[in-house]
């Protein structure tokens, strides 16, 4: 690597006169590029010239291709230099020589990233000054939120300090997803841009579609079976960026819930929003979540028929990982497993009447919890769950449990996943920045035991999806497997390759017998 990106910060002044003067200059020469390029057209567009000019100037970022192996730009407005679409350091004291080549390195879900080890006067800053939130919606917080209201997730959804069996499962695959969600490029390029971001108009709607789909798929049952899961709601269009859900959840979302009064402003406005909103939804209890993708918190919001409201919630938990996380846990995640464990999911299953209920004495519930425990089809649980309300109830408890192709996960094993398979040379070679860190494909992989209707000693491990080998790539497909030791192997989308998602977001899927 040595030699490459030398050219863009040569002719960078290290004095930091010469740099400000050079800085100017350059500013006033792109400036004047563009209005003579603009009076070439007759309308505003986002690229002024075409590969035939010289140089043309265009809105578009540039993106690696199989042609374009690096990516250098110079960011003159906010005074950064960016590596491969990703910031990187401070325009104005960029490293030089050999702790430039060394600075430039490899994140722990695979994407080009500034060394940990860099010192920090060289790395970029773009933090924006924050807005000072509505200092009557910080009023109104403190009017209705009391200090002692302010506590931990399972305290304020009164389960218990330790963790059941299902609420494990469940955790440790959306561990997984998440994961597999900090490998797609819409996180690693948007992430790092909303430092920059002061209100939640400006996130963009490629990256709140993802912030919904992740904050959905752990609160609704996860069922990744053929036909079964979809995502029921179009990307938002509202500017104010609320959604429900689920009957009982909504979520705003939001920038810089680290700052107190931010988060305070916030929990006021979702208050307002449900305190006077007239779907059938909200009832008596409600749980708001504030959502920045760094950080979440979770809001419980009672209201009364005499109109009072009561307000507990937690502070802001971080959520995402770091991208140079050694663990895949955070307290968001783990918090907003804790809250789906505490929801009513019946609205998913088909409804009883008169015709469908089984005539004769009932079933006890723990006669049935015996029978769907062997049954995994989704379609068959749901057959089921209209026989009686005992048999219902059995349901909606099995249910929780995470369910990939037919098959229930019942708990997660220690053992890793053979890295080869998790990221496969072929991946390699089509996807330049599919790089995961050695050792750490733990972050977006893992292996759980599983059982398919009565057939237990199965095992199915998760990873991040392969890149379709076609444009159009297929919502799921599942085939036998050539790998040593796998029966069948499958992917599925959680967000396809459409429209704004021009990668998507895919989970890939191996079944072996333990």
């Amino acid at each position: 690597m040595d030699g490459l990106g030398q050219w863009a910060i040569a002719e960078i002044p290290k004095e930091p006169q010469l740099y400000q003067v050079w800085l100017s200059s350059l500013r006033l020469k792109l400036d004047r590029n563009l209005e003579k390029l603009k009076e070439l057209y007759k309308e505003p567009r986002d690229t002024y010239g075409d590969r035939t000019f010289r140089f043309y100037i265009t809105r578009i970022q540039p993106a690696k291709s199989t042609r374009i192996q690096w990516v250098w730009e110079l960011d003159c407005d906010r005074e950064i230099l960016h590596v491969d679409c990703r910031p990187f350091f401070r325009l104005a004291n960029v490293p030089r020589g050999r702790l430039f080549l060394s600075s430039i390195s490899v994140d722990h879900y695979g994407h080009r990233a500034c060394s940990e080890n860099l010192p920090p006067e060289y790395r970029y800053e773009w933090k924006v000054e924050l807005t000072p939130p509505c200092a009557l919606s910080v009023e109104k917080y403190n009017r209705l939120v009391l200090k002692a209201n302010v506590m931990s997730a399972r305290s304020l959804l009164g389960l218990p300090h330790r963790t059941g069996n299902c609420e494990e499962v469940r955790s440790a695959l959306y561990q997984v997803l998440i994961g597999t969600a900090m490998r797609t490029w819409a996180l690693a390029h948007d992430i790092p841009l909303l430092e920059q971001v002061s209100t939640p108009a400006d996130i963009s709607d490629r990256l709140i579609e993802l912030g919904r789909a992740m904050l959905y798929i752990a609160l609704q049952p996860m069922i990744f079976c053929k036909y079964e899961y979809h995502l029921r709601q179009p990307v938002t269009c509202s500017q104010e960026r609320f959604q429900w859900l689920h009957p009982e959840v909504c979520v705003q979302f939001q920038t810089h819930l680290e700052d107190d009064d931010t988060l305070k402003a916030c929990i006021a406005s979702l208050i307002a929003k449900i305190g006077g909103s007239p779907r059938p939804e909200v009832k008596q209890r409600t749980f708001a979540i504030s959502f920045s993708f760094t950080h979440l918190s979770i809001a419980k919001i009672s209201v009364y028929p005499d109109g009072s409201v009561d307000v507990r919630h937690t502070p802001a938990l971080s959520f995402l990982p770091s991208f140079f996380a050694t663990t895949s846990s955070t307290p968001g995640i783990s918090a907003l497993i804790a809250l789906s464990m505490v929801l009513d999911n019946s609205h998913i299953l088909p409804s009883q009447s008169n015709s469908t209920l089984i005539g004769g004495p009932p079933l006890p519930v723990e006669i049935w919890h015996r029978i769907v425990l062997n049954v995994s089809s989704c379609s068959d649980l749901k057959t089921l769950a209209v026989l009686s309300p005992q048999s219902r109830s059995a349901v909606q408890y099995v249910l929780r449990y995470p369910h990939i192709a037919g098959h229930r996960l019942l708990k997660p094993l220690s053992e890793a996943v053979d890295p080869c398979w998790v990221s496969p040379r072929w991946c390699r070679a089509l996807q330049e920045d599919y790089h995961p860190q050695d050792g750490l494909h733990e972050l977006y992989s893992h292996a759980f035991v599983a059982s398919r209707d009565d057939q237990s000693g199965l095992s199915i491990q998760v990873a991040p999806g392969d890149p379709p080998l076609r444009p159009l790539s297929r919502s799921w497909s599942e085939r036998s497997s050539s790998v040593a030791g796998l029966a069948k192997e499958g992917q599925f989308d959680l967000i396809p390759v459409d429209g704004i998602h021009t990668l998507g977001w895919s989970v890939k899927y191996g079944i072996s017998r333990i």
